[in-house]
């Protein structure tokens, strides 16, 4: 068996590995045999294959997955989804809001709402903007935008 097939075979391994691991470790090292694999079709010796394969998956390992890490942390980590990206969201009333009732729309469906008394206690009219401070359970708290 060649050696170029070899590295191949252990690239292949170790793609398999990092799509069960996504660690980025095992990707970098399927890099670095795929680039010894690459020497030895242009027929590097065993030991410079072995050093391009080492070197590249370590370079890799040293200074790419660290920024590769950083960015996934940052876009995954700071997204809000769900309820949680309700509260500062912008609200119509269609109904009158007080402090123990109302109706709205957000983001298109029909919510039941009451005044956060932390800010106003004054009734929303109907058709008035909102804005959404927190959820309770199935109940927006919202604030008139332009409170008195």
């Amino acid at each position: 068996m060649s050696p170029a097939l070899l590295w191949m075979i252990a690239a292949l391994a170790a793609v398999g590995i990092e799509i069960f691991t996504v660690d980025l470790t095992f990707g970098l090292i399927a890099v670095g045999a795929a680039m010894a694999a690459i020497s030895a079709v242009a027929g590097a010796p065993l030991w410079a294959q072995a050093v391009i394969g080492v070197g590249v998956s370590l370079a890799g390992i040293a200074f790419v997955r660290p920024l590769a890490l950083k960015h996934l942390r940052k876009s995954s980590g700071m997204t809000r989804t769900g309820v949680d990206a309700l509260p500062g969201s912008r609200a119509r009333a269609i109904s009158e809001v007080t402090r123990d009732d109302g109706r709205i729309t957000l983001k298109g469906e029909v919510w039941s709402a009451r005044l956060d008394v932390d800010v106003t206690s004054e009734p929303v009219a109907d058709g008035t903007d909102v804005i959404v401070t927190r959820i309770d359970g199935a109940t927006a708290l919202v604030y008139p935008v332009d409170p008195r």
